[in-house]
Order: C-alpha cells, then structure tokens, then sequence
C-alpha cells in the first residue's frame, strides 16, 4: 500500500517541546511509510490510498517497548513463587538450554501477534538465538531493536563465542531495512566480567551503537557488581566502559543518590518494567523522584515470563498506579501524561529513534494505532469519559485497540490480523510446550 488516509480521527499530538498532549479532530495522509499531512480536513486522495475512517476512535503513536524477551512468550507463567535469582538459574536458564531455531522463531511470532493487538509498533529485544528472531522480524513487518546478548559468567571462551555471534549478527545485517536497528547487549554487569564489558564498549564504539544492558534489577546485584568489579557503586562501572556510549538500562529498581548522580552525566534512559519487578519482588523504581532529577524514562514489559503478557496499556496503569505506594498524596507523582509519554515519545528518546517515531509530526514514520473510544456496555469502564488521557492509562487495555500500522503499512484491521497466519502460530507454539 502506497498511501494511507486516515479520517475523522480524534489524533494524539503533543506541544512542540512535547511538555504536554492533546487530542485534536484531525486527517492524516501517509505516503511511503511517512506521514506527509496532518489537517483538519484532507478530501483530495492520490492514487492507489487505502481511506481508513477513524470516527470514534484515538489516533496514537504506536507504543514503545523499551525491554522486552521476545522469545520469552514460551515461558509465559513460569516464575510463580520465584525470586528473580532462583527463577533465571533454576527455571529459564535451564528451558533454554533446550530451545532451538524453531523454538524461537514462532515464539517471537507469538509475541510480534501480542504486539499488534495490544497496539505496540515498536520493540526493543534482549535475547540471543538472534537469526531466528530477525527472521521472525522480517516476516511479521515489525519494527524492532535486536541485538545478541553477551555475557561470559560461565567462562572466558563461552564469552568470546557470544562475541563473534554477535559480530557475525550485525555485519550480516541488510542495511536498507529501516525497521530493525541494533544495540551491543551485555546481559547484566553481575554476568559480565571486566573483560566482557571492555569487548562490549569497543563493539559500541566500532559499530556507533547504544548499549542494553539490565542494571540493577534487584537488591542483590548491588553487592554482586561490587564483588565483581570492586567499585562502591554501580554507575561507576557504566561510566568506566561504557561513558562514550547510549545507554538502554532496563529497570533501575535499585538506584540510591550517588547513582543518580553519575547517570546524570551519561547518555542513558530507563526502561522501567513495572509489572515484571513486582512479580518478582524486586520493589519499586522511584521513577517519580528519577523524572525529578531529570532522568528519561521509557516503558518496558519485560518478558512474558516474568511480565506474564506484552500489554502495555497494563504497564501504564501499573506505572502510575505503584508511585502512590511509595509517595503521599500531597506530592506529585507520575501523571497519566507522564506514562503517556514514556510510552511513546519518551521511549523513542530512550532508543535515540525520536526523529522518525513517538509522535504524530510530518516526515516522521507512521507507526500508528488506532484505539476505540466507544461509550456503551461493551465499553463501561470508559463511560462516562471526562478526561481522555486519564481514562487511556486507567480504563483501556490492549483489546480496545482496532488498527495497528507500522511504517504506514496496515498489521492489524478492526482487530483483524493481516499477513500473518495467526493460528497456525499459536498452533505450533502449543507443541513447543515444556
């Protein structure tokens, strides 16, 4: 498809330094995966355009999923009654030791269809079995962040073939494939020697890549890291490899002052995970005092096996809703504009994607969905609506999305999944199960 006009839609646009969001009746015409027009009223159509009549429905960005185990779909339920230690080495680390290209293909599909329906556009992956996703990639028309996870915790030359692996990914790249990017993912600074993270700041340099890496999830890391790397504080350790590089930290639960303090002079954004940290037990980032201090924030689900699904209308509700465990009601905390953001345009800043998507604005890409505002019994946690923001983060889930577009190109149809052979995916996930 060409070109895509989309009509009578009520469109998510935000302020010019993006402080805050509105919704306005507007048209937008999408030609060549990017939107070209954005107006009140657009009534002539070029040639070969799909009119997609929006009346009664937001217009979005498409959501960011700032951390996220695509795979991980498999292990959906896994970590019942687990902390986060004894569920990774006596639960995931040993299923996928079992995993093949098979496995991992149609488990990313499975989660590429979670996606699309929930109305996420954009991913950003931390895993390995890296070929077999970027195929899985390629065939669902996603837009993703890939990488392969490196880590040497189980010795020196295990480490090093993460490392060729990874390298061998990259240049094997197709480079006019605009929809997947990449980042240089060490697994954790608790499973990566110095040696590790020294190979990983140089690829970063070499290939001008951001770096991904899970940093303090959990209490016990922090003194793991210090063992480790024999530092006072953990951002010392980021600093020291990694001060020329993006960064991607995926959740940040456990971050004191001084740590604030160091990431504050890094290029770094966080990918909070709500829902997977209190799964877990892992406790609460304060992102509310972390967006005071002017850290950027991004919106993450993890993987569904500690995160259950990739919904996440869920993690914004979950966002919002924790900060009041953990601050008082005479302060302010995050607002449904806040995770809004973080959602979208915030997270797209958090992947350094933020010139071509997170926002409805001429040139950028049309990644874009398409929610249901309808105010009847099928719809009554939304009716009455008095605030439209409000009622997105608290009422709506991923089922109230209807359309979901990447690059201008339509996945999904008034919930209808196009290209992808839905149930032959579900159907061959079921014989993976363990």
């Amino acid at each position: 498809m060409k070109n895509l006009l989309i009509q009578n839609g009520s469109v998510l646009l935000f302020s010019e330094d993006n402080s805050d969001l509105t919704f306005v009746r507007k048209d937008l015409l999408v030609s060549d995966g990017k939107i070209q027009k954005i107006e009140d009223s657009i009534s002539e159509k070029p040639e070969d355009c799909f009119v997609l009549d929006a009346s009664g429905m937001a217009v979005l960005p498409g959501l960011i999923n700032t951390h996220t185990h695509l795979p991980m779909s498999i292990f959906r339920e896994t970590f019942e009654g687990c902390n986060l230690y004894d569920w990774l080495h006596d639960k995931i680390w040993p299923l996928e030791a079992n995993l093949t290209d098979e496995h991992v293909y149609y488990a990313t599909m499975l989660s590429y269809l979670e996606q699309i329906r929930t109305g996420t556009t954009c991913t950003n992956d931390h895993y390995f079995f890296s070929e077999a996703i970027r195929k899985a990639t390629e065939d669902s028309k996603m837009r993703s962040v890939l990488t392969r996870v490196l880590m040497d915790s189980d010795g020196k030359e295990a480490g090093k073939k993460r490392e060729e692996e990874f390298r061998s990914f990259y240049e094997s790249r197709n480079p006019e494939n605009s929809l997947i990017t990449y980042t240089v993912s060490p697994h954790s600074l608790y499973t990566c020697s110095p040696t590790c993270l020294e190979k990983a700041g140089e690829l970063a340099e070499e290939y001008h890549l951001p770096v991904h890496v899970h940093f303090l999830e959990s209490q016990k890391e922090i003194q793991d890291i210090q063992d480790l790397h024999h530092t006072q504080t953990a951002a010392e350790v980021l600093k020291k490899y990694f001060s020329k590089s993006k960064l991607i930290l995926a959740h940040c639960v456990h971050l004191n002052s001084k740590e604030i303090e160091i990431l504050k002079t890094l290029d770094c954004g966080i990918a909070h995970n709500p829902v997977s940290n209190l799964r877990l037990g892992c406790g609460i980032a304060d992102t509310t005092l972390y967006q005071k201090e002017g850290l950027l924030l991004g919106l993450g689900t993890d993987g569904q096996g500690s995160g259950s699904n990739l919904d996440l209308w869920e993690s914004m509700r979950m966002a919002c809703l924790i900060q009041g465990g953990i601050h008082t009601e005479e302060e302010k905390r995050l607002s449904a504009k806040d995770v809004l953001r973080m959602a979208t345009i915030d997270g797209a800043k958090v992947l350094g994607l933020e010139d071509s998507i997170g926002s409805i604005e001429i040139g950028k890409q049309a990644d874009l969905i398409c929610i249901d505002l309808a105010q009847n019994f099928a719809h009554i946690k939304s009716t009455p609506n008095h605030n439209s923001i409000s009622d997105l983060v608290y009422n709506k889930n991923g089922y109230d999305v209807d359309t979901t577009i990447v690059n201008g190109e339509i996945l999904m149809l008034h919930r209808e999944i196009r290209f992808i052979d839905a149930e032959k995916i579900i159907h061959e996930v079921k014989r993976f199960l363990f």
